[in-house]
C-alpha cells in the first residue's frame, strides 16, 4: 500500500530564495508533502496548485538524498525522474507531476530522494517589488517491505559555546525527529527545535550544532518526537 501525507503548504514555508514579495507573488500549494512507496511500487503523483493571481513557471527535479559527515547531501540522479520537469501553472488549476523510479535495481532497505520544486520568477514589471522565488523540498522514499524500523543511538559534546548532538540510525528506514530538546543534570531544558528538527536516514548519521543556552556538564537527556512515538535518550557530554 502507498503511504502519503497530504498538506497545503504556503509559499516560503520550506527552503526558499528571494528577499521580499510583490503583491503578485504566487502561492503554490503542494500535496503530498511526503511520499513513501513500498517495493515493488515504483510510481507516485504530486499535485501542484497555483493559488496566486498570475501564471507561474515551476521546475521539478529529483535528487538522491544521503547524509555524509552528519549533513544532508543531494546528488543528481537518473534512477528516479519527475514528469513533466517544467510546468506553466495557471491560477487555480491542479497540475499533476509523476514521480517514477526507472532503475531496475531491487530496493534494499530504503532509498531516499528529494523532489525539488522551484518557482521560477517572472520578469519584473515596473512598479512591482521583488518577486518570490520559492523552493519546495519533498522527501521521497522507496522501501523494501520488512525493512527494519529506525533505531537511534545518541552522542553529545560541548564545543565552545555550542552543544553538538549526533544521532546514528542503525535501522534500515528513516527517522523523522520533531520537537528536539535537551535537559541538563540540573533540570534546565533547552528547546532546539519547535517543529521539524530533521531526518536521520537509514544507516546514516545526523548532526545538530546549536548555541548552548543552559549550563551543561556531565550528561544530557535528549527528548523529541519520532515517527513511531516519543524519543528519549541519555548521553554523556564529551
Amino acid at each position: 500500500m502507498k503511504h502519503y501525507r497530504f498538506a497545503c503548504i504556503p509559499a516560503l514555508m520550506l527552503a526558499m530564495t528571494g528577499m521580499t514579495a510583490s503583491s503578485e507573488a504566487a502561492q503554490i500549494h503542494v500535496r503530498p508533502v511526503l511520499v513513501e512507496l513500498p517495493a515493488p511500487a515504483s510510481a507516485a503523483t504530486l499535485t501542484l496548485n497555483n493559488r496566486g493571481k498570475g501564471v507561474v513557471t515551476a521546475q521539478v527535479r529529483v535528487f538522491r538524498w544521503t547524509q555524509v559527515n552528519g549533513k544532508d547531501k543531494l546528488t543528481p540522479t537518473r534512477d528516479v525522474v519527475a514528469s513533466p520537469p517544467l510546468l506553466r501553472m495557471a491560477s487555480g488549476r491542479d497540475n499533476v507531476v509523476r514521480i517514477v523510479r526507472i532503475t531496475k535495481r531491487p530496493v534494499k532497505g530504503e532509498e531516499s530522494y528529494r523532489l525539488i520544486v522551484d518557482q521560477i520568477p517572472e520578469k519584473k514589471k515596473k512598479g512591482v517589488g521583488v518577486v518570490f522565488a520559492v523552493r519546495y523540498s519533498i522527501p521521497v522514499f522507496f522501501y523494501q517491505p520488512g525493512a527494519s524500523k529506525p533505531k537511534l543511538s545518541w552522542k553529545a559534546a560541548k564545543k565552545g559555546r555550542d552543544i553538538v548532538l549526533t544521532a546514528h540510525n542503525s535501522g534500515a528506514r528513516h527517522e523523522r525527529i520533531a520537537k528536539l530538546k535537551i535537559t541538563s543534570t540540573s533540570g534546565k531544558t533547552q528547546l532546539l527545535s519547535r517543529g521539524l528538527a530533521g531526518y536521520v536516514l537509514g544507516g546514516s548519521t545526523k548532526v545538530w550544532t546549536k548555541p548552548a543556552r543552559i549550563k551543561l556538564r556531565g550528561a544530557v537527556t535528549i527528548k523529541g518526537q519520532g515517527i513511531h512515538g516519543p524519543i528519549k535518550a541519555k548521553a554523556r557530554l564529551r
